[in-house]
């Protein structure tokens, strides 16, 4: 079964001064964000199965990695 999210790294609307990737956030398949490396990591926000959108603050990329694994959980469970 496929994910329904997926976190793809690009230099895409990055600035010439970002040293840090940014993220485009997919759901299935679709682009429906980016996470963006701010001071201290990253920010942005996730698609959730009851249609909102999920907000961990500034954290390590590996949190948002984790959010997503949960959220694919959510996802998969929801679907049956």
């Amino acid at each position: 079964m496929a994910k329904a999210i997926a976190l793809v790294e690009t230099r895409a609307g990055c600035e010439i001064c970002e040293t840090q990737s940014r993220y485009d956030v997919l759901l299935h398949g679709k682009k429906v964000g980016q996470l963006y490396f701010n001071m201290r990591g990253y920010v942005g926000t996730l698609p959730t199965p009851s249609g909102t959108q999920l907000c961990i603050g500034e954290r390590a990329i590996t949190a948002y990695r984790k959010a997503v694994a949960q959220l694919n959980r959510e996802w998969a469970d929801s679907t049956g």
